[in-house]
């Protein structure tokens, strides 16, 4: 019982500390799932956390919200995100593009006087 007891605080160290190479990511999935990590693990689902679990260096799952999403690294960093949901749902998300806003220049520029 006593090994029992020390070692369940390794083990919840050990997954605590294991999505240290996770990138940051914002993706979107079908079915208006929106993914997010920041850089080293804290992920999202639809803005509320999931449960991240390391399989390797390159591959991470996060649960929640009825979904699997899954995370690959090639390797050179680069995340590829799929989503697996109920009743076999499935799709590859993509990166999510923020709307740009761009600002009209004003009409009449003043000019430095020469």
């Amino acid at each position: 019982m006593d090994r029992l007891l020390i070692a369940l605080p390794l083990l919840v160290v050990a997954s605590g500390a294991s999505a240290q190479n996770l990138p940051a990511i914002d993706f979107t999935c079908p079915n208006d799932i929106r993914v997010q990590a920041k850089a080293g693990g804290t992920v999202t689902i639809n803005d509320k956390q999931a449960t991240l679990h390391k399989f390797s260096e390159q591959y991470f799952e996060a649960k929640g919200e009825g979904v699997t999403i899954s995370v690959s690294l090639d390797g050179k960093g680069v995340p590829t995100v799929s989503y697996t949901g109920k009743k076999g749902a499935n799709g590859i998300c993509e990166v999510t593009k923020e709307v740009e806003t761009t600002e009209a220049a004003p009409a009449n520029e003043v000019k430095p006087q020469e």
